[in-house]
């Protein structure tokens, strides 16, 4: 093993579960775990999920694979700018959607719902299956896998990589329950990554999770804001030209930040809430000061049409927008170094702002547009239909694993055998969750067209 005090990395922070390691091995141990990820299946996988679209749509719309790349760039460059260890901000950032179900972050809300009805109805308490959360999904895939009659560890990942990709360090209920980062069934593992954790950073990321999460938000505030633009749904020529149309849309902004209960009736120390004021203000700033980042936009005609102007424009906004938001954070004490539990990033409250007026911005012209609510009702049907499809199968007087892959077949009549029911039941309905889980968003339409007799394919069209 590498000597940790090169790095300034601990013996804690390089172990591994179970430890695996090849002492002949010259790589370092975090550029073996970088390694190790992306040559998965999970991250081949992205590259067929949605974004905030669906692959195929148009030909720049970035993918949930190309979101990856792109934010494990921008997080290695601005772990080793601030000192902490480029490989293990960037695996992180590789690994960070691994557990992204097909139709993005819809078709998560309805397998969740979905793992919870179906964990009653079996008489089981939901809290005991987890429900369904892609953090959390990602920990579960990385740090375990079921194969055949036996169950094996994951990766092998060190513990520092493991900790760096972990954004919401608890069980669903335990601190929220809208995100978290581990099911029950993954407590043995959760317990040995957070081990060395100081117990008043036990709900905390880690200095390296929270590189990789800011890595993560400007990425999605920026380049979405970009593809919008190219597909013409966001008028930033026009936002950039009109005050009355920044006046309209900086309303709106308010109005939902209103609706959502995230509206601050006075000044909040929550970074997360502002005022009124404070988004129009920043908003108006926004596309308005001398050379901002929307300062190209505003000799623009209308809409993008391919021009050198227009393409010089998105240049221009990309580039002054993430060295606005990635160049403006800091280590919290500089003379602490930037390692797991032992500093925190600052990300001043401007920059914040900024991030999230862009993102609302999508939400208003883009998320919450009817075209996207027809889009997203059907992908919710496909979604929770399959999880019905493949539960039912395996309910009643004669269960079959029939329909699941064959690699998945053992480990589901062993635990439909087994004695313990419950603890069974509980693994069937994870197993079920990884299965659709881990489909690209195509392959999910297709077995749903087979499964219910919809077949526009061939007997060789199978997944």
């Amino acid at each position: 093993m590498a000597d940790p005090r090169a790095t300034g990395y601990s013996e804690d922070d390089l172990a591994r579960f179970p430890d695996r390691d090849d002492p002949a091995d010259y790589r370092h141990p975090f550029a073996r775990d970088y390694d190790r990820l992306v040559h998965t299946t999970a991250f081949r996988r992205l590259q067929g999920k949605t974004g905030v679209v669906a692959p195929g749509e148009a030909d720049f719309f970035r993918t949930r694979l190309t979101h990856t790349i792109e934010v494990a760039q921008l997080a290695r460059r601005l772990g080793w700018k601030l000192g902490a260890h480029p490989d293990v901000v960037e695996a992180a950032a590789i690994m960070h959607d691994f557990g992204h179900a097909p139709f993005g972050h819809v078709g998560e809300e309805e397998l969740s719902a979905t793992v919870d009805e179906t964990a009653r109805a079996w008489g089981l308490d939901p809290a005991a299956v987890g429900g369904y959360e892609g953090n959390a999904q990602t920990f579960r895939l990385v740090t375990k896998r079921l194969t055949g009659s036996t169950a094996e560890p994951g990766l092998h990942l060190t513990r520092a990589t493991l900790d760096a990709a972990i954004k919401y360090p608890w069980e669903r209920g335990e601190l929220s329950t809208h995100k978290w980062c581990f099911y029950p069934t993954e407590r043995e593992q959760a317990a040995w990554v957070r081990e060395p954790v100081p117990e008043d950073r036990r709900y905390t990321q880690s200095f390296e999770a929270q590189v990789m999460e800011w890595a993560d938000d400007v990425a999605y505030a920026v380049h979405d804001l970009e593809d919008f633009y190219l597909a013409g749904s966001l008028p930033l020529a026009l936002l950039a030209q009109s005050a009355s149309a920044r006046t309209r849309i900086a309303e709106q902004l308010v109005d939902r930040r209103a609706r959502r209960g995230k509206l601050a009736t006075s000044s909040s120390s929550d970074p997360g809430r502002y005022t009124g004021d404070e988004l129009v203000d920043a908003f108006e700033r926004l596309f308005t000061e001398p050379n901002g980042p929307f300062e190209g936009f505003h000799g623009l005609s209308g809409e993008f049409d391919g021009s050198l102007e227009s393409r010089n424009a998105l240049r221009l906004m990309r580039k002054r927008l993430i060295n606005r938001l990635v160049h403006s954070v800091t280590v919290r004490d500089a003379g602490a170094p930037p390692r797991r539990h032992a500093n925190d990033l600052v990300i001043p409250r401007d920059a914040r702002l900024v991030d999230d007026v862009l993102r609302d911005l999508l939400w208003v012209f883009v998320i919450e547009h009817p075209r996207m609510a027809t889009y997203q009702h059907g992908q919710r049907r496909v979604v929770r239909e399959l999880f019905e499809l493949y539960t039912d199968a395996l309910t009643g007087p004669r269960p079959s694993a029939e329909i699941f892959p064959r690699d998945l077949q053992p480990a589901i009549y062993r635990l439909l055998a087994s004695a313990e029911r419950a603890s069974a039941d509980v693994e069937v309905l994870r197993l079920v969750a990884d299965h659709i889980g881990e489909m690209t968003d195509a392959a999910a339409a297709r077995m749903h067209r087979r499964l219910t007799g919809h077949v526009d394919g061939r007997f060789n069209d199978y997944q």
